[in-house]
């Protein structure tokens, strides 16, 4: 079963329908379903999940509930049998087709994040580029779960090399705001250590970043290492201007727990230092809010307060600023970092006076 086929049959099967018949309809699914033996369970659920999550466009509580229940039981027949494959490829696109039903959204990227491992390696590789490529128009909720699944599979895919062919596919997919949301993820993963989970305010992240990162469970050292150097080779195959992924290799160059993705970030930085421009206003702003964290009043919420980042990291910041004239005239910026520098935590307060 391909993708259009799969995904043209569920929507003309309940077009035009009564939420009676849609409800009889899910009702012969349901008994299949419970009928169907494990064998043949992945093609029928080719034909199953998205015809029964798009009946979730309905407003009739009997048949949602009735989708609840075929979801239900499909849950507990995969939960154990991780080689039986879920629509992936059907699912994205009932999921892009239905952006007027919430819940049909909200299910397809429930569902989209089970079939994510059970699918095969090729297909994933072609739709994360697509994820990422419109990640900018999603609703929050929704960009993270799929960050979180994108980062996974570029850690698993390329955490070795990329080949000419990927990295085109990855240059050609979305714009500027869609490639700030990655960068900004992939350093968010860079700055995450194992530890992190059980910190209050890890290094450079504030608490909703470190879960954004983590999601429901904490990353191991083993997931952290080839996640970081599949974003680090992403990155560098998209070949984008050097003031935008400086960030990502200054903080990988320091990762005092994973050796091989500190070789990695210190060599692409070197490889970027000559052309990087240190006068960039927007490049500069992101280092300080590395260096400092969140400072002063600000309105910001404490779980979203961004904590200063590492001292290993600070150093290497500290020489960045000293070599921008920028950086130099900053203020208040600079006068936290040396305020920072000499009374660390409570740099806090003396944000509090000048404000």
């Amino acid at each position: 079963m391909n993708e259009s086929s799969s995904s043209t049959s569920a929507s003309s099967m309940l077009a035009g329908k009564s939420d009676g018949e849609i409800e009889d309809i899910l009702d012969r699914m349901l008994t299949r379903l419970a009928l169907c033996d494990d064998s043949k369970l992945q093609d029928l659920l080719s034909k199953l999940l998205p015809l029964s999550i798009s009946a979730l466009s309905s407003p009739s509580q009997p048949v949602r509930n009735k989708v609840l229940e075929i979801l239900n039981h499909v849950n507990k027949r995969i939960k154990h049998q991780q080689e039986i494959g879920l629509p992936l490829l059907e699912l994205w696109k009932l999921y892009m087709e239905c952006s007027f039903a919430p819940m049909v959204r909200n299910f397809c990227v429930v569902y989209i994040e089970m079939a994510i491992d059970r699918a095969p390696k090729e297909d994933k590789e072609n739709l994360i580029p697509t994820f990422l490529g419109i990640i900018s128009k999603l609703p929050s909720q929704h960009q993270e779960i799929l960050l979180r699944i994108s980062t996974k599979v570029i850690g698993e895919c390329y955490s070795m090399q990329v080949s000419d062919e990927v990295a085109d596919n990855y240059k050609n997919h979305g714009g500027l705001q869609d490639t700030m949301i990655f960068l900004d993820f992939g350093l968010h993963n860079l700055l995450y250590q194992a530890t992190s989970q059980s910190e209050r305010c890890p290094a450079g992240l504030s608490i909703t970043q470190r879960d954004r990162v983590s999601g429901k469970k904490p990353l191991t050292s083993d997931m952290l290492q080839i996640r970081k150097l599949g974003i680090l080779n992403i990155v560098q195959a998209m070949d984008l201007p050097s003031e935008l992924v400086y960030p990502l290799y200054l903080a990988a160059s320091v990762d005092r727990y994973l050796e091989s993705v500190a070789r990695r970030g210190d060599e692409l930085l070197k490889k970027n230092t000559s052309g990087v421009n240190l006068e960039d206003i927007n490049l500069i702003n992101r280092l300080f809010l590395l260096f400092n964290g969140h400072t002063g009043p600000d309105q910001v919420p404490p779980d979203s307060r961004v904590t200063p980042a590492s001292p290993s990291l600070r150093v290497k910041l500290m020489i960045v600023f000293c070599r921008s004239i920028l950086a130099a005239n900053s203020f208040p910026s600079t006068l936290q970092c040396i305020f920072g520098c000499i009374f660390g935590k409570d740099i806090y307060l003396f944000g509090c006076i000048y404000q």
